[in-house]
């Protein structure tokens, strides 16, 4: 079963850290799944994707530091 979060709040980054420079822009959001907030990276973003507050998302791993990674969920 397919772990899915909804956007709580969310910011697109054009302009982030060394690490994440490469990556811009991407999206930064308090995903709520389970009643339970964590801030997460989202997958997929380009300036074309229409995002929303209370859209799903589907989770697709954790990051090498334990941070979530969401993506866009298809038919969003």
């Amino acid at each position: 079963m397919e772990r899915r979060g909804i956007i709580y709040s969310y910011s697109v980054v054009r302009s982030g850290i060394e690490a994440l420079q490469e990556m811009t822009p991407y999206v930064l959001a308090v995903v709520e799944e389970k009643r339970e907030k964590r801030m997460a990276r989202i997958d997929g973003y380009t300036d074309k994707t229409d995002i929303t507050i209370g859209m799903e998302v589907t989770f697709l791993a954790d990051d090498e530091n334990g941070n979530p990674i969401y993506n866009f969920s298809l038919g969003s």
